[in-house]
C-alpha cells in the first residue's frame, strides 16, 4: 500500500464532477449534513473516512486537496449540508465504475474496490438485501404510444395519437415517466374528442346488415372459371375474370367488386370498360353492371350489381375490355407498349337481402353477441348491454369493472337508445365513449394484493416488509405496457382473474416474448428511446456536405434510414427472442439487413427489401451496434461526424457514466479551426480543446470513445480519410485528413479501432453495460427514475446476468420479478377510481 501524500502527483483533474447531477437518479435531499450506522458511528469522521480512503483518494481528496471542487475533509465537517448524499453517491458512482481513483493512480485491489462499494450501500445508504425498498409508485397516464397501441387492441382501430395529441414529456430519456406524464385541461378534452371519434369509427350506428363475405383474387379465375387464378393483365386484350362460390341460402344479393388500374401516369389515353355479368346458366347471361376505367376515367373504383340466386352456385364475370387509344386507332398497344395494366382486388357478396339474418360489418370486436333479435324488448336490451360492456371495461380497464359503475353504464346506454332516431347501437356507443374518457383507461391504475390473497404468491417469490405485492390485474398491466407497449390480452386477464398469474409467470413470459408482432412494439419503444433510433428517420442532415461533395447523395434515401432503424431493433429483438447474450449488442458479427442498407454498407450478396441476418465477413468494419447507422447517425451533427456527441452517447447509454453538462459560453469546435489550427483534424482539434481545465475532465472520458468511430461520417459510412470541403467562393480548399481512431478509455484499457473498442466494452467493461442497461430498462418498465436505493435490485440483476452469461431473457425475468417491479410502497396504494 502506497502512504497517504497530499501533494503526490498534483495535477488539474475531476473526481466529482465527473458524474452528471442531472442524472443521479436521487429520489430526496436529506437534511443531515452528518450519517449514522444503525449502531450509532459518525461515518463521516475524518478519521473513519481516511481509514478507507486515504491510499487512494486523499492525495486528491484530503488533507486540505480538493481537486473537482470535492474533499474528503468537507464530507467529515458537514460543509456539504443538504448535499451531502449527493456527494456521498457521487463517490459510490465513481468508484463502482472504476473511473475514480484515475487509471494512472494507485489502483485498490478489487475486493477492496467491491468492499467500498459494499460499505457505502449498507452503512451510508442503509441498503438491506433483504428489504427492497420498491420506490415511489406514481400514477401513470397512458402516452401516445400506449394508447395507439391500447386502441388498436381493444378496437382494431388505429388510431394516429401523434396527430391528435402533444407531444409527451421525457424524464430519464423515456416518455413512460409516470411524473412528466402530465394532464391539462386541454387535453382532457382532446381526450373526449379522441373517445367520440374512435367510438364513431367503431360502432355501426346504422345498424345491423345483412351477412357479407369476401372474396379474395386468388378466388377469380382467368378466361374461364377453370383458367388460372386471376392476375394483373395488361391493356393489350379483352379478358374475362370467372368468380364461382357456393352460397349460404339462396335469395337476392348485392355484389361490389373491387378494381384497380396501375402503371404510368403518361398521357396514352389506354382505357377499358368493365362489364359485370351474371351467368344465370348455361344458356342465359345478363349484364348487371357497367363501368370505364383508364387515363380518361377512375383508376380505381367499384363494380357493383344485383343478383338473384337459387340453390346453385353464384356464377359471376367481369369482363375487361380495352379501347382503342384514340378514336383513328384500329388495333390495341401491343402487351410491351400497354403502358397501364388491371387487377381486381376482390369481390364483396351481401345477403340474403330479404332474410332475417343480420350481422356487424364493423365493431364485431366488441359487440360481441351480434345484433339483438328484432322483437327484443328493453330487458333483453339490457342483459345485451351488459355483456358488452362489462368485458369492453375489462379489457380497457384492465381489470374488472364494479358492479355500481356497470349499472350506471347499463342506465346510460337504455337512456340513450329510447331517444328519438336512435337504438342498440346508439345507446352502446355512448357508454363506450365514457369508458374510453374514464380515469380507470387513461391512467395504469394499481392495487395491492388483498391479505387473504398473500397464500397465492409463490414460494421463492421476492417480498419487502416496506411494500405491498401488486395484485395480478397490475402485475399483467406492468408486464403487458413492459414488453408489449400495450394491454393484457385475454389470458394474461384470465390468469389475473383466476389469481394464477404468478404461478405461471414462466410461462407467460415465453409466450409474451414469443408474441412476435406485439414484441415489435415493445422494442421499438424502449430502443426507439434509449438508442434514439425514434430520431433515425427525422435528423437533419446535409449530405452533400457530408460527403464534401463528391458524392451521390441519393444513396442515402428514406428507405435506407429506415432500414437503419430496422437494423438496431431487429438485432435487440432477436437477442430476446433467441435468448442471445447481451454483449453481443456490442460485438455481434453479424447483423439485420436488407438489399439497399447493404449496398449503402458496401456488403455484397443481399438482395431484396426484406430484412434478414447476414454474417459479416471477418475483415469487415462493422461491429455491433457501435457501427449501426443509427447510431452513427443520431450522434453526428448536421454537416459532420461529433465526437462529443458519440462519445457522451456511449457514456451514458452503454457504460452509465454520463460527463456532466458543458459549461456555459463553451465555443464551439469550428471556431477553433483558425491560425496554426485552421487545416487540424478533429483529433487534433479535441486535444487543443483539452487544454482548457474545465473542458479536460468531460473531454478525457468523451473524446477517446467518439474519435474510436471517426472512421464512419455522419450518414455512417466507412472511410479511411476524413474529406476536407473543396474551395468555392473563394474559400480554400480544406485538405484531407488521415484518420486516427486509437484510444484509451478513462479505465486504462487500449484500442487501435472500433472494432477493438466493441471487444473492449463487451469484455473488459461488460458489468458495466449489464449494470447499464439493467438501470435503462428497469427506468422504462418502472416509469419513474432510479435512486441509490435502487442499487440492491441492480447489483441482483447484474449478479444474476453473470451466472447466466448475460442471457437477455434473463434480464427480462429478473425484472419482471424484482420489488420495484411486483410491489408498491405500504403508503401509495391506489384506491380504484370511483365512477363518481
Amino acid at each position: 500500500m502506497m502512504p497517504a501524500n497530499p501533494h503526490r502527483n498534483f495535477r488539474p483533474r475531476t473526481f466529482l464532477t465527473a458524474v452528471c447531477p442531472a442524472t443521479m437518479f436521487l429520489a430526496f435531499i436529506v437534511g443531515a449534513p452528518a450519517i449514522e450506522s444503525a449502531n450509532g458511528e459518525q461515518l463521516t469522521d475524518i478519521e473513519t473516512l481516511r481509514h478507507r480512503f486515504e491510499d487512494s483518494c486523499f492525495g486528491c481528496h484530503g488533507d486540505g486537496a480538493d481537486e473537482g471542487g470535492f474533499s474528503f475533509d468537507a464530507l467529515a465537517d458537514g460543509s456539504y449540508g443538504d448535499d451531502t448524499m449527493k456527494r456521498w453517491e457521487a463517490v459510490w458512482k465513481n468508484i463502482r465504475a472504476e473511473t475514480m481513483p484515475p487509471a494512472d493512480e494507485f489502483q485498490p485491489e478489487p475486493d477492496e474496490r467491491r468492499e467500498w462499494v459494499d460499505w457505502i450501500q449498507k452503512e451510508v445508504f442503509r441498503l438491506d438485501t433483504n428489504n427492497i425498498d420498491p420506490g415511489k409508485v406514481v400514477l401513470r397516464r397512458l402516452n401516445r404510444s400506449e394508447y395507439r397501441e391500447t386502441i388498436q387492441q381493444l378496437t382494431g382501430v388505429n388510431f394516429d395519437g401523434n396527430e391528435a395529441f402533444p407531444a409527451d414529456d421525457t424524464g430519464y430519456g423515456f416518455d413512460t415517466i409516470g411524473e412528466v406524464l402530465h394532464i391539462s385541461p386541454v387535453v382532457l378534452e382532446k381526450y373526449l374528442l379522441a373517445a367520440e371519434s374512435i367510438i364513431h369509427d367503431t360502432i355501426p350506428l346504422e345498424g345491423a346488415t345483412p351477412p357479407e363475405q369476401r372474396f379474395w383474387s386468388d378466388h377469380l379465375h382467368l378466361d374461364s372459371p377453370e383458367g388460372e387464378q386471376s392476375k394483373t393483365v395488361k391493356f393489350d386484350q379483352s379478358r374475362d375474370f370467372h368468380l364461382v362460390e357456393t352460397l349460404k341460402k339462396p335469395g337476392d344479393y348485392e355484389i361490389a367488386v373491387r378494381w384497380e388500374v396501375n402503371g404510368a401516369w403518361t398521357n396514352t389515353g389506354e382505357n377499358a370498360d368493365l362489364i359485370l355479368l351474371h351467368h344465370v346458366d348455361k344458356e342465359n347471361t345478363v349484364e348487371i353492371g357497367k363501368a370505364k376505367a383508364g387515363f380518361f376515367f377512375e383508376t380505381k373504383g367499384d363494380l357493383r350489381g344485383k343478383v338473384t340466386v337459387t340453390d346453385k352456385p353464384l356464377h359471376v364475370s367481369i369482363r375487361f375490355k380495352p379501347l382503342p387509344r384514340d378514336a383513328d386507332a384500329k388495333t390495341l398497344p401491343e402487351a410491351e407498349d400497354a403502358s397501364y395494366s388491371f387487377r381486381i382486388s376482390n369481390a364483396n357478396v351481401v345477403g340474403p337481402l330479404n332474410a332475417d339474418e343480420r350481422e356487424y360489418r364493423k365493431g364485431s370486436k366488441i359487440l360481441v353477441g351480434g345484433p339483438p333479435p328484432i322483437d327484443a324488448d328493453e330487458e333483453v336490451l339490457d342483459q345485451m348491454s351488459r355483456v358488452v360492456l362489462e368485458r369492453f371495461a375489462l379489457r380497457a380497464f384492465r381489470r374488472p369493472i364494479d358492479d355500481r359503475s356497470l349499472d350506471r353504464l347499463v342506465a346510460i346506454a337504455r337512456e340513450t337508445r329510447t331517444a328519438p332516431d336512435s337504438g342498440y347501437e346508439h345507446g352502446l356507443a355512448a357508454s363506450l365513449k365514457l369508458i374510453l374518457a374514464s380515469p380507470r383507461f387513461l391512467f395504469r391504475i394499481e392495487n395491492s394484493i388483498s391479505p387473504n390473497q398473500l397464500t397465492s404468491i409463490p414460494p421463492n417469490t421476492p417480498v419487502s416488509a416496506l411494500g405491498d405485492p401488486i395484485d395480478d390485474y397490475a402485475l399483467a398491466t406492468r408486464m403487458s405496457y413492459f414488453l408489449w407497449g400495450g394491454p393484457p390480452d385475454d389470458e394474461l386477464l384470465r390468469l389475473a382473474g383466476e389469481g394464477k398469474l404468478r404461478q405461471e409467470l414462466d410461462a407467460q413470459i415465453k409466450r409474451m416474448i414469443g408474441d412476435e408482432w406485439r414484441m415489435r412494439t415493445g422494442v421499438s419503444n424502449f430502443v426507439g428511446q434509449w438508442l434514439k433510433t425514434r430520431d433515425v428517420t427525422s435528423v437533419s442532415i446535409d449530405v452533400r456536405r457530408v460527403l464534401a461533395y463528391r458524392g451521390d447523395e441519393k444513396d442515402f434515401s428514406w428507405q435506407v434510414r429506415d432500414s437503419m432503424k430496422q437494423e438496431t431493433e431487429t438485432l435487440f429483438r432477436y437477442l430476446i427472442e433467441e435468448n442471445r447474450p447481451i454483449e453481443e449488442l456490442l460485438n455481434a458479427n453479424y447483423s439485420f439487413l436488407n438489399e439497399p442498407l447493404a449496398k449503402f454498407y458496401g456488403i455484397d450478396g443481399v438482395k431484396g427489401d426484406q430484412m434478414r441476418k447476414v454474417d459479416l465477413p471477418a475483415d469487415s468494419h462493422r461491429k455491433g451496434i457501435l457501427t449501426h447507422g443509427s447510431m452513427l447517425l443520431v450522434t453526428s451533427n448536421p454537416t459532420r461526424t461529433s465526437p462529443v456527441k458519440r462519445g457522451l452517447f456511449i457514456l451514458e447509454n452503454l457504460l452509465g457514466t454520463p460527463a456532466p453538462p458543458a459549461p456555459p459560453n463553451v465555443p464551439a469546435l469550428e471556431d477553433s479551426k483558425s491560425g496554426d489550427m485552421k487545416n487540424a483534424s478533429l483529433r487534433e482539434i479535441l486535444e487543443f480543446h483539452r487544454r482548457e481545465p474545465m473542458c479536460a475532465s468531460c473531454h478525457r472520458r468523451m473524446d477517446p470513445l467518439g474519435l474510436a468511430l471517426e472512421n464512419y461520417n455522419a450518414i455512417g459510412q466507412y472511410r479511411e480519410m476524413e474529406l476536407g470541403l473543396p474551395g468555392r467562393r473563394g474559400r480554400e480548399a480544406e485538405p484531407d485528413k488521415e484518420i486516427d481512431p486509437t484510444g484509451v478509455l478513462m479505465t486504462g484499457e487500449k484500442f487501435s479501432s472500433v472494432v477493438e473498442l466493441a471487444d473492449v466494452l463487451a469484455n473488459d467493461r461488460r458489468e458495466d453495460f449489464y449494470r447499464c442497461l439493467t438501470e435503462k430498462m428497469l427506468v422504462f418498465a418502472l416509469g419513474r427514475g432510479l435512486t441509490f436505493g435502487d442499487a440492491t435490485t441492480v447489483d441482483q440483476i447484474v449478479a444474476k446476468l453473470k451466472a447466466d452469461d448475460g442471457q437477455m431473457q434473463t434480464l427480462i425475468e429478473s425484472i419482471i420479478r424484482s420489488v420495484p417491479f411486483t410491489h408498491q410502497p405500504k403508503s401509495d396504494s391506489v384506491a380504484l377510481i370511483s365512477a363518481d
